[in-house]
């Protein structure tokens, strides 16, 4: 499997890819880079807005009707465009948190998973770990 095809380091130049996905237009502004994501179906709508940091220390913030989910230290994403979705996700040595930005506007924030969580045999998981483990299985596997 081609890796490049689906994990992106999250930079100026692979933004484009968040439009492509969403089709929507990125509006730059001085200190960030911003996305309307809008579900005409259900008449909701997220901002997603990007501060890329010169070290990689980026901040994904994503702010909806009734919530505002921030993502910091996120130096890579995933783009699946068989779901339709991003996964912005940062990660240290025993953790991972990932951001999932979906094109109809859903998102999840799945916060310091350990990572031993994520690769263990999901049979022997409750619901609730289970749900985040194989949310963010992908980033194990690529």
């Amino acid at each position: 499997m081609d890796n490049s095809e689906y994990k992106k380091v999250l930079n100026r130049e692979n933004l484009s890819i968040l439009e492509s996905l969403f089709d929507v237009k990125m509006i730059k502004s001085d200190i960030s880079y911003s996305f309307t994501i809008t579900n005409s179906k259900l008449k909701n709508n997220i901002a997603l807005d990007i501060f890329l940091d010169t070290e990689g220390d980026n901040l994904v913030s994503v702010y909806s009707e009734n919530s505002h989910l921030q993502l910091q230290s996120c130096k890579n994403f995933i783009v699946s465009q068989m779901l339709e979705e991003i996964i912005f996700y940062s990660e240290n040595e025993n953790t991972v948190s990932g951001l999932i930005i979906s094109k109809q506007g859903d998102c999840s924030l799945y916060s310091n998973v350990n990572k031993k969580t994520i690769s263990s045999d999901f049979l022997n998981l409750n619901s609730e770990k289970l749900l985040s483990a194989v949310a963010l299985s992908v980033i194990e596997s690529i």
